[in-house]
């Protein structure tokens, strides 16, 4: 808080106003003591001009004195009954300074014996006591005649009126500044709020790009620096947020090379091995010299055949892909899907024993338009899913039937359920299950079967659990 734009503007203007407030309410306070004074002073100076020419016309020129003490009996009479009047005290003194009448109080005893000295001096002199919500003038001057030195006067006046007024002046300015520093204050805070309030703003959506966030909104309304800086930030960000979306899709393209690369040898492995399945499988059965039905060997030699020109169009479409070529190029053709799936599942029935599992069909008639070659790659990658991932001593169940305007294939095999993790992303390339039978599996098989439901406008789909069941749709002929 203490290192905050606001609380260093605030406290800054704060402490420069209130020491201009107490610089100006010295000056004021001074003003005014200098008025009270120059007041006072000017009202005594007034009183020592009439009461010496009062003295001096009454009892000096017409009456000259004879006796000390009959003279300052009568200036007594004659000044607190004719010139002194409500809140004044009189103190006269011989030419020595000795008291001769006094009614001054002792509290100015002091001021009235400085002055008594000033005056026997020849000096007139004003003197001022403070004393807490009161204020007295002291007026001492002498009294000549002829150049002799009579006597001394001293006359104190109240002047408590004044002061007091003088004294509630001061305190109602000085209750006008509080007032003033206090709305100047909430003036001032509500001001570097406004303009702070952007700054904090900034620094926060600054922090939600720090954090890879970018979707800020800046409601930008004020047309001064601050709102420039807001629009200017906003443009940053925008193009921050674009450089980053270019970078990362050009470092997509390049972890998708050099994956591909990486993977190349391993997808040709898989992609080869479910045509040497069967070629291997065939050739094992024809090793064996107990087999001796003529018509089974010459469908499986017949079959290896067939399989060894797929594998040679494999190998050819696979190198199309490295060179980046169409993944499929077949024409596309009328497919009898009852007969080419009672072939496949005859195939891969040979590889699901020799893992303990028996492949079950049921299979209607049914077409489609397609590329026969994809098609097969299709159903022999979805069967080879179920006997890697099946359950030992289980069946394979595969239904295929027309539904509406789709021919459907279903295939169920009882499994540990699919992670979530690996079932959010079953179609995307490299990814397995940890369950799998058998090893060497790369993660491509669906990643394969879903790019070949694609570019026959089908549909693909997996339900997890303890029975896994993937169902293809592909548009009926």
């Amino acid at each position: 808080m203490k290192n905050s734009v606001r609380f260093k503007f605030t406290f800054g203007l704060s402490i420069i106003f209130i020491v201009s407030a107490i610089a100006l309410n010295l000056l004021i306070r001074q003003v005014f003591d200098t008025n009270l004074e120059n007041t006072i002073k000017a009202s005594m100076k007034d009183i020592m001009k009439n009461s010496r020419e009062y003295i001096r016309y009454n009892m000096i020129s017409n009456n000259p004195y004879t006796d000390k003490k009959d003279f300052y009996s009568s200036m007594w009479n004659l000044l607190n009954n004719s010139v002194l009047t409500y809140n004044y005290e009189l103190e006269i003194r011989d030419s020595h300074g000795k008291i001769v009448e006094s009614n001054i109080g002792l509290n100015s005893s002091e001021l009235v014996e400085k002055g008594s000295k000033s005056a026997i001096e020849g000096k007139a002199v004003i003197n001022l006591r403070y004393s807490g919500e009161s204020v007295q003038g002291i007026l001492s001057y002498p009294l000549y005649q002829e150049d002799k030195l009579l006597g001394v006067l001293n006359i104190s006046k109240n002047f408590d009126n004044i002061y007091s007024q003088n004294k509630r002046i001061i305190r109602i300015i000085t209750m006008i500044e509080i007032v003033v520093f206090i709305f100047i204050f909430i003036a001032a805070y509500l001001i570097t709020s406004k303009i702070i309030n952007p700054i904090i703003v900034l620094t926060k959506q600054i922090k939600k790009i720090e954090d890879g966030d970018y979707e800020i909104n800046l409601d930008v309304k004020s047309k001064d620096e601050i709102g420039l800086l807001l629009n200017e930030f906003v443009n940053m960000k925008d193009k921050i947020k674009d450089q980053l979306e270019t970078i990362g899709r050009e470092r997509d393209k390049v972890l998708k090379l050099e994956r591909g690369r990486r993977e190349f040898f391993n997808n040709v492995t898989h992609e080869l091995k479910t045509p040497l399945t069967a070629i291997s499988g065939y050739a094992q059965l024809l090793l064996d010299k107990n087999v001796q039905d003529k018509e089974f060997r010459d469908r499986a030699i017949q079959r290896i055949y067939l399989e060894s020109e797929r594998l040679h169009g494999l190998v050819l479409d696979l190198i199309n892909v490295s060179k980046g070529a169409s993944f499929l190029q077949e024409d596309k053709k009328v497919i009898e899907m009852k007969s080419l799936l009672e072939s496949i599942c005859r195939d891969m029935n040979i590889k699901s024993q020799k893992y303990s599992l028996d492949i079950v069909s049921k299979i209607e008639e049914g077409t489609i338009c397609g590329q026969e070659n994809k098609i097969k790659q299709l159903i022999i990658n979805l069967i080879d899913n179920a006997i890697k991932y099946s359950f030992s001593e289980e069946k394979i169940y595969i239904y295929a039937f027309n539904d509406e305007s789709n021919y459907t294939v279903e295939i169920l095999n009882k499994s540990n359920p699919i992670s979530e993790d690996i079932y959010n992303s079953i179609f995307q390339p490299f990814v397995k299950g940890n369950n799998v039978v058998e090893v060497g599996s790369r993660g491509l098989g669906l990643y394969i079967c879903s790019e070949i439901v694609k570019e026959h406008n089908g549909e693909i789909h997996i339900e997890n659990g303890d029975e896994i069941k993937v169902t293809v749709k592909i548009p009926s002929f």
